[in-house]
């Protein structure tokens, strides 16, 4: 099985063209104007233009309006909303797509829950929890969380590298991994051999 790769926080043309050429699956556009990797949706309508077809392209939203939301994916309408945020399954339905869920998890984290309430997502993401933070702190959390718990396809988030992306890849209904600062220069500008050595372990690592 090919495990599937989407690279986060892309904000610019360059970081997009190399991430296009190095056979990652997806990338993320972050709509959430208090992260670190904010673009504004003309600058992402602009950005998804210039993708292959064969990559997908997530639009990161964190507990914003069903108007923006909606108006986002009228603008870039193959784009797979992301909600990272508080949304319930009632929100996350309302656009008649199917949507992705970040869940920020800690030692608390009902994962029975989260597989009942979000059993209409195409897939979850799980990502390190943080108070102020929603993604992209590069944060790890304990993966064994995760162990046995999740009964849908997910992706594991928060920190992943070349140094702990086989345990996560090893997670029952793991299907893949989702990279942000963990493969960057500083927010929003990607650091090139960092992603093309990552890249190249996951394409190389068979469970």
């Amino acid at each position: 099985m090919s495990h599937f790769i989407k690279v986060c926080g892309i904000t610019n043309s360059k970081d997009l063209e190399y991430v296009s050429s190095i056979n990652i699956d997806a990338v993320g556009f972050n709509l959430y104007e208090k992260s670190k990797r904010y673009i504004d949706l003309r600058e992402a309508k602009s950005l998804a233009s210039l993708l292959p077809q064969e990559h997908q392209v997530f639009l990161i939203f964190v507990n914003q309006s069903a108007d923006f939301v909606s108006m986002s994916l009228e603008q870039i309408p193959n784009a797979i909303p992301q909600f990272h945020g508080e949304e319930d399954q009632e929100y996350c339905e309302s656009f008649g797509k199917r949507y992705v869920k970040a869940i920020r998890i800690n030692a608390n984290t009902d994962l029975e829950k989260i597989n009942q309430n979000y059993k209409s997502a195409k897939m979850l993401i799980f990502d390190s929890f943080d108070e102020k933070e929603y993604g992209g702190t590069g944060q790890t959390f304990d993966l064994n969380l995760l162990e046995d718990g999740v009964k849908m396809p997910y992706l594991v988030a928060g920190g992943i590298d070349d140094s702990n992306f086989q345990k996560a890849l090893l997670l029952k209904n793991c299907i893949g991994i989702d990279v942000c600062s963990s493969v960057e220069e500083k927010p929003g500008i990607k650091d090139h051999s960092k992603l093309k050595n990552l890249v190249e372990k996951v394409r190389s690592f068979h469970v």
